[in-house]
């Protein structure tokens, strides 16, 4: 039985909703068909390289946030780094907001000063 996630699913209908897309017309931006999108968004979770396949056919599609919904892992080195540090705070209801705004204001400061050396 396939695996299904009701926020993946939500997901894939935000994503066709906020772009006016049909499933047939993602299908045929993606190349994935368009039954396949309607499953989707029935909550049928893909494989990963279907997640990259969408991330990389939508603009503004965050790839590690459908990998979340998903299930999977995010792919942190592909990430910036504050990017990633968001992402792992999501899930952290024990920092109140005001620690994790420090934390992601450390973050950017660190990238700033060290992130542009090659």
């Amino acid at each position: 039985m396939s695996k299904v996630s009701q926020e993946f699913g939500r997901l894939i209908g935000d994503i066709l909703k906020s772009r006016g897309l049909t499933f047939r017309a993602a299908g045929l931006m993606s190349g994935i068909s368009a039954a396949y999108w309607k499953d989707m968004a029935d909550g049928r979770v893909p494989s990963e390289e279907v997640i990259a396949r969408i991330a990389a056919s939508f603009d503004g599609v965050d790839e590690n946030e459908l990998r979340h919904a998903a299930g999977y892992a995010p792919l942190t080195d592909r990430s910036d780094a504050v990017k990633a540090v968001e992402f792992a705070l999501r899930g952290h209801s024990s920092i109140p907001e005001e620690g994790k705004k420090q934390i992601l204001d450390f973050v950017r400061r660190i990238q700033a000063e060290y992130g542009e050396r090659s």
